[in-house]
């Protein structure tokens, strides 16, 4: 069977673009996937969330002996703002408890272990740690979350700017 200068060429062509379409598909296949049921914010390709907390209410608990002593307790919630503190978008929960009183002379801050739970849109995300007070920049690790932050991790950065704490979280999904 003799074939026509035509007809081999349309049939290579086509043996060409079906190699290309198979492997397009196997290396697609391949590849990492990034479909939004992995996306536990929604928002492709962003993994930081900062809000700003203020006019807090706090309970503080003297539970030992008069003055700041260990196992010493602060209650505290507050709303949460977006980013430019124009917006309420959720409020702060938190406890701390005083397990390093600021007893001696040197010593600028008392430390106390904390537990944050931040409800925002979506679910909420809990930070724990320790924290100098009065208050000083620091990180907490991400310890859980729920709704859209259910299974994330990642940090909490949080800093004092006049009377706002800034809250930023660096989300691992």
């Amino acid at each position: 069977m003799v074939l026509s200068r035509t007809r081999v060429a349309v049939l290579v062509t086509m043996v060409v673009v079906a190699l290309g379409i198979g492997l397009m598909g196997a290396v697609g296949f391949a590849s990492p996937k990034d479909n939004d049921d992995a996306h536990h914010n929604n928002d492709k390709g962003r993994n930081t969330l900062t809000v700003l907390s203020k006019t807090a209410q706090v309970k503080e608990l003297d539970l030992g002996p008069a003055g700041l002593s260990q196992g010493d307790m602060h209650v505290l919630n507050a709303p949460l703002y977006n980013e430019s503190g124009k917006e309420k978008v959720g409020r702060l929960d938190l406890v701390c408890v005083v397990t390093d009183p600021a007893d001696e002379p040197t010593e600028k801050a008392h430390i106390e272990e904390c537990t944050k739970t931040f409800t925002v849109p979506g679910g909420q995300i809990s930070a724990e740690g320790p924290e100098a007070h009065p208050l000083a920049p620091g990180v907490n690790p991400i310890t859980g979350g729920t709704g859209k932050y259910a299974g994330v991790g990642g940090e909490e950065r949080f800093e004092v700017r006049g009377k706002k704490v800034i809250n930023t979280f660096h989300i691992i999904e």
